[in-house]
Protein backbone atom coordinates (compact mmCIF):
# COMPACT_ATOMS: atom_id res chain seq x y z
CA UNK A 1 0.00 0.00 0.00
CA UNK A 2 2.76 2.46 0.92
CA UNK A 3 4.63 1.62 -2.28
CA UNK A 4 1.58 2.56 -4.32
CA UNK A 5 1.32 5.95 -2.62
CA UNK A 6 5.03 6.59 -3.10
CA UNK A 7 4.81 5.53 -6.75
CA UNK A 8 1.91 7.95 -7.33
CA UNK A 9 3.89 10.83 -5.78
CA UNK A 10 6.99 10.08 -7.86
CA UNK A 11 4.93 9.67 -11.04
CA UNK A 12 3.04 12.90 -10.45
CA UNK A 13 6.25 14.86 -9.82
CA UNK A 14 7.89 13.42 -12.94
CA UNK A 15 4.74 14.02 -14.98
CA UNK A 16 4.64 17.68 -13.93
CA UNK A 17 8.29 18.13 -14.95
CA UNK A 18 7.69 16.36 -18.26
CA UNK A 19 4.58 18.48 -18.92
CA UNK A 20 6.57 21.68 -18.29
CA UNK A 21 9.17 20.61 -20.85
CA UNK A 22 6.63 19.14 -23.29
CA UNK A 23 8.18 15.68 -23.17
CA UNK A 24 5.41 13.56 -21.62
CA UNK A 25 5.14 11.20 -24.60
CA UNK A 26 8.90 10.63 -24.78
CA UNK A 27 9.25 10.10 -21.04
CA UNK A 28 6.27 7.72 -21.09
CA UNK A 29 7.93 5.68 -23.84
CA UNK A 30 11.26 5.63 -21.97
CA UNK A 31 9.62 4.57 -18.70
CA UNK A 32 7.77 1.76 -20.48
CA UNK A 33 11.06 0.54 -21.93
CA UNK A 34 12.83 0.78 -18.57
CA UNK A 35 10.02 -1.03 -16.76
CA UNK A 36 10.25 -3.72 -19.45
CA UNK A 37 13.91 -4.26 -18.56
CA UNK A 38 12.90 -4.76 -14.93
CA UNK A 39 10.18 -7.22 -15.92
CA UNK A 40 12.30 -9.18 -18.42
CA UNK A 41 15.64 -9.10 -16.59
CA UNK A 42 15.25 -10.11 -12.93
CA UNK A 43 19.04 -10.15 -12.58
CA UNK A 44 19.12 -6.40 -13.26
CA UNK A 45 16.60 -5.77 -10.52
CA UNK A 46 18.66 -7.94 -8.16
CA UNK A 47 21.95 -6.18 -8.98
CA UNK A 48 20.50 -2.70 -8.61
CA UNK A 49 19.05 -3.62 -5.23
CA UNK A 50 22.21 -5.32 -3.95
CA UNK A 51 23.63 -3.35 -0.99
CA UNK A 52 27.28 -4.29 -1.67
CA UNK A 53 27.34 -2.85 -5.19
CA UNK A 54 28.46 0.77 -5.13
CA UNK A 55 26.08 3.42 -6.49
CA UNK A 56 28.70 4.45 -9.07
CA UNK A 57 28.77 0.87 -10.41
CA UNK A 58 24.99 0.81 -10.58
CA UNK A 59 24.97 4.07 -12.55
CA UNK A 60 27.62 2.72 -14.95
CA UNK A 61 25.47 -0.38 -15.50
CA UNK A 62 22.44 1.78 -16.22
CA UNK A 63 24.41 4.01 -18.62
CA UNK A 64 24.98 0.96 -20.80
CA UNK A 65 21.26 0.20 -20.77
CA UNK A 66 20.16 3.79 -21.34
CA UNK A 67 22.31 4.38 -24.42
CA UNK A 68 22.35 7.79 -26.11
CA UNK A 69 18.60 8.02 -26.83
CA UNK A 70 17.39 8.28 -23.22
CA UNK A 71 16.59 11.80 -22.06
CA UNK A 72 18.42 13.51 -19.22
CA UNK A 73 15.15 13.82 -17.30
CA UNK A 74 14.59 10.04 -17.32
CA UNK A 75 18.22 9.38 -16.38
CA UNK A 76 18.20 11.85 -13.49
CA UNK A 77 14.85 10.53 -12.30
CA UNK A 78 16.07 6.95 -12.29
CA UNK A 79 19.29 7.93 -10.51
CA UNK A 80 17.17 9.65 -7.86
CA UNK A 81 15.28 6.37 -7.40
CA UNK A 82 18.59 4.52 -7.12
CA UNK A 83 19.93 7.00 -4.56
CA UNK A 84 16.79 6.59 -2.47
CA UNK A 85 16.72 2.81 -2.99
CA UNK A 86 13.28 3.00 -4.58
CA UNK A 87 14.13 1.55 -8.01
CA UNK A 88 11.99 -1.50 -7.24
CA UNK A 89 8.80 0.58 -7.52
CA UNK A 90 9.64 1.71 -11.07
CA UNK A 91 6.93 -0.50 -12.67
CA UNK A 92 4.32 1.11 -10.39
CA UNK A 93 5.63 4.57 -11.23
CA UNK A 94 5.55 3.76 -14.94
CA UNK A 95 1.94 2.56 -14.74
CA UNK A 96 0.83 5.72 -12.92
CA UNK A 97 2.81 8.00 -15.25
CA UNK A 98 1.24 6.30 -18.27
CA UNK A 99 -2.21 6.74 -16.75
CA UNK A 100 -1.57 10.46 -16.26
CA UNK A 101 -0.21 10.80 -19.81
CA UNK A 102 -3.21 8.93 -21.24
CA UNK A 103 -5.58 11.15 -19.28
CA UNK A 104 -3.85 14.27 -20.63
CA UNK A 105 -3.88 12.95 -24.22
CA UNK A 106 -7.47 11.65 -24.03
CA UNK A 107 -6.30 8.07 -24.67
CA UNK A 108 -8.27 5.11 -23.42
CA UNK A 109 -6.73 1.69 -22.94
CA UNK A 110 -8.91 -1.22 -23.97
CA UNK A 111 -7.91 -4.86 -23.50
CA UNK A 112 -9.39 -7.56 -25.66
CA UNK A 113 -8.97 -11.28 -24.97
CA UNK A 114 -9.95 -13.60 -27.78
CA UNK A 115 -9.87 -17.30 -28.55
CA UNK A 116 -7.74 -16.73 -31.68
CA UNK A 117 -5.42 -13.96 -32.80
CA UNK A 118 -7.34 -10.99 -34.19
CA UNK A 119 -6.46 -9.83 -37.68
CA UNK A 120 -5.29 -6.26 -38.24
CA UNK A 121 -8.67 -5.43 -39.81
CA UNK A 122 -10.54 -6.82 -36.79
CA UNK A 123 -8.33 -4.82 -34.44
CA UNK A 124 -8.95 -1.60 -36.42
CA UNK A 125 -12.70 -2.25 -36.44
CA UNK A 126 -12.69 -2.83 -32.69
CA UNK A 127 -10.62 0.34 -32.08
CA UNK A 128 -13.02 2.34 -34.27
CA UNK A 129 -16.05 0.98 -32.41
CA UNK A 130 -14.55 1.85 -29.01
CA UNK A 131 -13.50 5.29 -30.30
CA UNK A 132 -17.08 6.00 -31.49
CA UNK A 133 -18.48 4.71 -28.19
CA UNK A 134 -16.17 6.73 -25.92
CA UNK A 135 -15.09 9.68 -28.06
CA UNK A 136 -11.43 9.07 -27.11
CA UNK A 137 -8.34 7.72 -28.84
CA UNK A 138 -7.89 4.02 -28.16
CA UNK A 139 -4.83 1.93 -27.34
CA UNK A 140 -5.88 -1.66 -27.90
CA UNK A 141 -4.08 -4.40 -25.99
CA UNK A 142 -4.70 -7.84 -27.42
CA UNK A 143 -4.28 -11.20 -25.76
CA UNK A 144 -5.08 -14.71 -26.93
CA UNK A 145 -6.53 -17.20 -24.46
CA UNK A 146 -6.79 -20.71 -25.86
CA UNK A 147 -9.19 -21.66 -23.04
CA UNK A 148 -11.92 -19.52 -24.59
CA UNK A 149 -14.03 -21.62 -26.91
CA UNK A 150 -14.87 -18.70 -29.16
CA UNK A 151 -15.67 -15.01 -29.16
CA UNK A 152 -13.91 -12.25 -27.24
CA UNK A 153 -13.92 -10.33 -23.99
CA UNK A 154 -13.36 -6.55 -24.00
CA UNK A 155 -12.28 -4.64 -20.90
CA UNK A 156 -12.36 -0.82 -20.84
CA UNK A 157 -11.47 0.57 -17.44
CA UNK A 158 -13.61 -1.33 -14.97
CA UNK A 159 -16.27 -2.31 -17.55
CA UNK A 160 -16.16 -5.78 -19.09
CA UNK A 161 -18.13 -6.80 -22.17
CA UNK A 162 -18.10 -10.57 -22.42
CA UNK A 163 -18.95 -11.87 -25.88
CA UNK A 164 -17.36 -15.27 -25.41
CA UNK A 165 -19.12 -18.46 -26.29
CA UNK A 166 -18.78 -19.61 -22.68
CA UNK A 167 -20.66 -16.50 -21.48
CA UNK A 168 -23.42 -17.06 -24.02
CA UNK A 169 -23.79 -20.70 -23.01
CA UNK A 170 -23.91 -19.72 -19.31
CA UNK A 171 -26.61 -17.13 -20.08
CA UNK A 172 -28.61 -19.75 -21.97
CA UNK A 173 -28.23 -22.21 -19.07
CA UNK A 174 -29.54 -19.60 -16.58
CA UNK A 175 -32.49 -18.78 -18.83
CA UNK A 176 -33.41 -22.45 -19.26
CA UNK A 177 -33.05 -23.06 -15.51
CA UNK A 178 -35.28 -20.07 -14.73
CA UNK A 179 -37.90 -21.25 -17.24
CA UNK A 180 -38.23 -24.67 -15.54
Amino acid sequence: MLEGAAARRYAKALFELAAETGTTDGIDRELRELAGYFRDEPELKYLLGHPKIEPAQKRAMMEQIFGQETSQLTRRFFYLLLDRRRQDILPLIQREFSRLADEKNQVLEAAVTSAVKLSAAQQRALEDAVRRLTGKKVRLLTRVDGNLIGGAKLKIGDRVMDGTLAARLEKMRRELTAAL
